[in-house]
């Protein structure tokens, strides 16, 4: 990965977020954690982050460690991207019985 590679990506993730300002000092000091990064990978890392955090990414959310194990544990991106896939959120009737239960539970009384 080349500086300016490095300033494109900064450069998008300026435009995904207001917060992020990119500087020649900023610039530096990333390149020489991403230089052996492929630029491709990192940005398609950056697109799929930008969908799911508010916030943006640290060089260590875009890089995705390759490992052969099962028992990886996810990171904040994975996590998030799948629980808006999977996680459904509870119909009202079961939030309220639930609501109700930790009422009884705790004595308080509705008037």
């Amino acid at each position: 990965m080349t500086k300016d590679e490095v300033f494109e990506l900064m450069s998008l993730i300026d435009e995904y977020y207001d917060c992020f300002s990119p500087d020649q000092r900023k610039i530096n000091a990333w390149y020489e954690a991403l230089k052996k990064s492929s630029f491709e990978e990192l940005k398609q890392n950056l697109v799929a982050f930008a969908k799911v955090s508010p916030v943006p990414p640290k060089v260590s959310d875009l890089i995705r460690k390759k490992t052969a194990s099962s028992r990886d544990i996810p990171n904040v991106m994975e996590t998030m991207a799948f629980l808006s896939r999977h996680v459904k959120p509870a119909k009202e009737e079961v939030v309220q019985q639930e609501l109700a239960k930790m009422r009884e539970i705790l004595g308080i009384r509705r008037r």
